[in-house]
């Protein structure tokens, strides 16, 4: 029995060695190959604005490609991205009285009502309840980084430049795109 366990123990090693030796982080390439298989599934159904749909398809092919090339967090993010353009696409919510969440883009903690995109940066009941003000927050968010970083890929400027353009009558549908182009941003820097 403890033979068994150190044998086991040993190959557990072992593997975790070799994924080192080779840098290869199997959860990263699994959780790309997910994101791959959802996007494929969406795109087979996707309806809606065709302009949207055109950019999801081409970010689409630029993450079967990163993951072609065993870039498997690019492609995650790309994938993302897609997720997000084939969305905008449709335009409508899922539902409505649709807030941001852990779920859907803002990263405060559960169980901490107020907390905003930021640790420390509360939003305040207005900012909460008005769908445009939270897209405002994401399209600035996507232009900051755009321009801290240096970003160099065109698409993300268009989508940004969209989402500013639809603000006012299309919150849903911005803060979409602006969610897209972060995800673009990302998978371009690497982190």
């Amino acid at each position: 029995m403890i033979g068994m366990k150190r044998a086991l123990l040993g190959a557990v090693v072992l593997a975790a060695g070799l994924s080192l030796a080779q840098g290869v982080d199997y959860r990263q390439e699994a959780v790309a190959a997910m994101a791959l298989a959802r996007l494929q599934t969406v795109a087979q159904g996707a309806t809606g604005e065709e302009k949207f749909l055109a950019w999801a398809k081409e970010v689409k092919a630029r993450a079967e490609k990163s993951y072609g090339a065993k870039e498997a967090f690019k492609a995650l993010r790309q994938a993302q991205a897609a997720l997000a353009l084939f969305q905008a696409a449709q335009g409508e919510p899922p539902r409505q009285g649709w807030a941001p969440g852990p779920r859907h883009g803002f990263h405060g903690a559960p169980g901490r009502p107020g907390m905003g995109m930021r640790q420390g940066r509360p939003f305040g009941g207005k900012e909460l309840k008005d769908p445009t003000l939270r897209a405002q927050a994401l399209v600035d968010r996507a232009e900051k980084e755009l321009d801290y970083y240096r970003g160099q890929d065109p698409l993300v400027k268009t989508l940004i430049a969209e989402a500013k353009n639809r603000l006012e009558k299309e919150p849903y549908r911005a803060s979409l795109l602006a969610r897209a182009a972060l995800a673009l941003i990302s998978a371009e820097r690497g982190f």
